[in-house]
């Protein structure tokens, strides 16, 4: 109901940087989010339908959906398990340099979803563009998880 308040021409488009800094690391370190239209999920336990389905969009005032999620790691640590409901997010290009001002704070990589398993998955029209907070942006007194 609150973003249903808002009137006509009222769009939820943060930037890269706002993602992260007001978003993002507000979430790791557990501060309280302003009001948005992000929503806090395991994204991988969900099929695209189901995520659609349950995540409504603003009719047409919104093309996009947000998700806060954590990111996985496979069994030896080093890489991410983006294994989902009914496929797996595949990474596409490298990863793009966020900066606020002249400081790294992140970075954005882009994926796509193909349906089934890895590597024989069938490619779908499903993006998905994901967020990292530098390291160095979180205070020094943040205890790091692998995730």
């Amino acid at each position: 109901e609150y973003f249903k308040s808002f009137p006509e021409g009222y769009r939820f488009q943060p930037s890269d940087d706002e993602l992260i800094v007001h978003f993002l690391k507000n979430n790791i370190v557990g501060a309280p989010l302003p009001p948005n239209w992000i929503h806090v999920i395991d994204l991988y336990l969900y099929s695209l339908e189901v995520l659609t389905e349950k995540f409504k969009l603003l009719s047409d005032r919104e093309t996009e959906w947000y998700f806060l999620t954590t990111r996985k790691k496979k069994p030896n640590g080093k890489r991410s398990n983006r294994r989902a409901n009914n496929g797996y997010w595949k990474p596409i290009g490298i990863d793009k340099s966020i900066k606020n001002g002249n400081q790294m704070i992140g970075y954005n990589r882009s994926l796509e979803f193909n349906e089934g398993k890895h590597p024989d998955g069938k490619r779908t029209e499903w993006k998905v563009h994901e967020y990292k907070l530098d390291e160095n942006s979180l205070p020094p007194t943040y205890q790091r998880s692998r995730d």
